[in-house]
């Protein structure tokens, strides 16, 4: 972690000027702002109230904190309701919601692939007739499944198509290439633990190599979403603080003015190349929730 730029506790110069005119913070969900799925643990899965009183503090300084994630519109909007996130961004930039409240403003975003809205069909189900997925999940037995999204039983997705294992990466695109949609598959980062039922054949206790993946619609990514959803908010990208912690999240880095990589994603085989690609992505100095709420803190810091 030595050879990249951390984030301070206390930013100074150009650093702080440009920290200061964050109004929005838009951040990867799992492993990156939350450890397990929960607010109220540290890293190590603690209980703690560091992160619930961060987003406290955030909000009194006039900081909005926007979710963007792979979870599919069921879970994160329960967490917007929850924590008070005014927005979010939800299937890995597919599903875009600029106002939660009673009667939230939301749109789906596509990218390249065509979409007829009125069609009666969600994006989802059009990726689903052309038969591709059926054909990988043939294709790779043992190794390649789609799952519930964190094993609590949110099955439904509307515009990408959520997988897992460790088939071949490039075998995949391949047949995505060929399926008559304009297709890609998004590595959402790495599996530590695989939780409900699964079929895939390794150590569910402590898989290794298994990745989880989106299919998404080409030109749909978190940092495409990004874009869209500040254009949607009216937001300039110098306004925004962007996080994660994969390589997938690194193009968020391309939508705003700051980014913040969790140290805990320097492990994965591409995020080096990621990461050399840009000039404006700090590291955090710890794992995940602990290295988050760090971050945050300078922020506010560089606000006071």
């Amino acid at each position: 972690m030595s050879s990249y730029a951390t984030f301070p506790s206390k930013p100074t110069g150009e650093l702080a000027e440009r920290l200061r005119k964050v109004r929005y913070v838009i951040t990867d969900a799992d492993g990156t702002m939350f450890t397990g799925a929960k607010a109220t643990v540290n890293t190590a899965g603690e209980p703690s109230a560091e992160l619930v009183q961060t987003l406290v503090e955030l909000t009194r300084v006039g900081v909005s904190v926007i979710p963007c994630t792979g979870r599919n519109r069921a879970m994160i909007m329960e967490d917007a309701r929850v924590l008070g996130f005014p927005g979010w961004i939800a299937e890995m930039g597919g599903v875009l919601c600029t106002r939660q409240s009673s009667q939230p403003e939301w749109h789906y975003f596509t990218g390249r692939m065509p979409y007829d809205e009125g069609c009666g069909k969600t994006p989802h189900d059009v990726i689903w007739e052309t038969g591709v997925i059926d054909a990988m999940l043939e294709r790779w037995p043992g190794h390649l499944e789609t799952y519930h999204d964190n094993g609590v039983g949110f099955e439904y997705r509307e515009v990408t198509v959520s997988m897992r294992g460790d088939a071949p990466e490039d075998e995949m695109q391949d047949m995505l290439d060929h399926c008559g949609l304009p297709l890609y598959l998004s590595d959402n980062g790495m599996v530590d633990h695989i939780s409900g039922a699964s079929n895939l054949a390794c150590d569910h206790a402590r898989p290794q190599g298994i990745h989880t993946y989106h299919i998404t619609p080409a030109g749909v990514s978190k940092g495409t979403g990004i874009v869209r959803f500040v254009e949607l908010a009216g937001l300039a990208p110098e306004e925004v603080l962007g996080a994660g912690d994969s390589p997938a999240d690194c193009v968020i880095a391309d939508a705003v003015g700051t980014f913040l990589f969790m140290c805990n994603g320097l492990g994965h085989d591409r995020a080096a190349e990621e990461l050399a690609a840009r000039d404006n992505i700090l590291v955090s100095t710890k794992r995940a929730t602990d290295g988050w709420v760090d971050a945050m803190r300078g922020l506010l810091a560089a606000k006071e």
